[in-house]
């Protein structure tokens, strides 16, 4: 009895390392597709990237293209998607680390 209930507080406490190491970094891409006949998820390609390293590092791809005379200029509509992307996966994440904050906090 005391060794199953050691190896499921082992599979848990493994479980939790791994969540804390894989939320060390977050990455949101957001991607495009072009509408037609041939069209569909394998033929998405990455429009904006952004990577947030739990030290505080933050990355950030975002889309651009050119305008009049060759001038670059952010693709505002794209942008305003990726960036509520990275808003909604900011939120989740910090929820998911706050119960498990509580979690470990009641133990």
């Amino acid at each position: 009895m005391a060794s199953e209930l050691e190896n499921s507080i082992r599979s848990a406490a493994a479980k939790v390392a791994a969540y804390v190491a894989d939320a060390a970094v977050m990455e949101v891409t957001t991607s495009y597709v072009v509408v037609g006949p041939t069209a569909g998820a394998e033929t998405a390609r990455p429009a904006a990237k952004t990577i947030i390293r739990l030290d505080g590092d933050c990355e950030a791809t975002v889309p651009m293209r050119e305008g009049p005379g060759g001038i670059l200029e952010v693709d505002s509509g794209l942008f305003e998607i990726h960036q509520a992307n990275v808003a909604t996966a900011t939120e989740y994440r910090a929820r998911v680390l706050g119960a498990l904050i509580g979690l470990l906090q009641r133990r």
